[in-house]
């Protein structure tokens, strides 16, 4: 089970993330490579929307193929190419992991591997 902490006295995470996730003793680890807007097809919606929901979905299926859910997320990574995308990839994950809050590192970057890939997310996970 992934344990989640905010630590009083330091800053404040103010979003939804946790400062950290605590993976028991004995457990798996999976290391998700990047997820991106891809679908199963080749194609990619061109808008941000549809691609940061596509991403969290990509992700799910990941981890469902891998015995595991959305709760077994222990750590995100997210890059994003435009900081103006910023509430709307907020809103993809608040609706990809609800109340779980894993922590979180967030980076704006120039650019990812295909020119229309506008997010990547990858993510850590755990299992008991």
């Amino acid at each position: 089970m992934v344990k989640r902490y905010d630590i009083d006295g330091v800053n404040p995470t103010g979003g939804r993330f946790s400062q950290v996730g605590e993976v028991g003793p004995n457990a798996r680890l999976f290391y998700l490579a990047g997820q991106t807007a891809g679908r199963p097809d080749g194609t990619c919606a061109p808008d941000f929307k549809s691609q940061a929901e596509q991403v969290y979905k990509n992700i799910a299926d990941v981890l469902k193929g891998c015995g595991l859910s959305m709760n077994n997320v222990v750590k995100t990574t997210t890059y994003l190419l435009n900081p103006d995308d910023m509430a709307i990839w907020r809103d993809a994950q608040k609706q990809a992991f609800g109340d779980i809050k894993p922590a979180s590192t967030l980076l704006f970057i120039s650019r990812l591997a295909r020119p229309e890939y506008l997010l990547e997310v990858d993510v850590i996970a755990a299992k008991d």
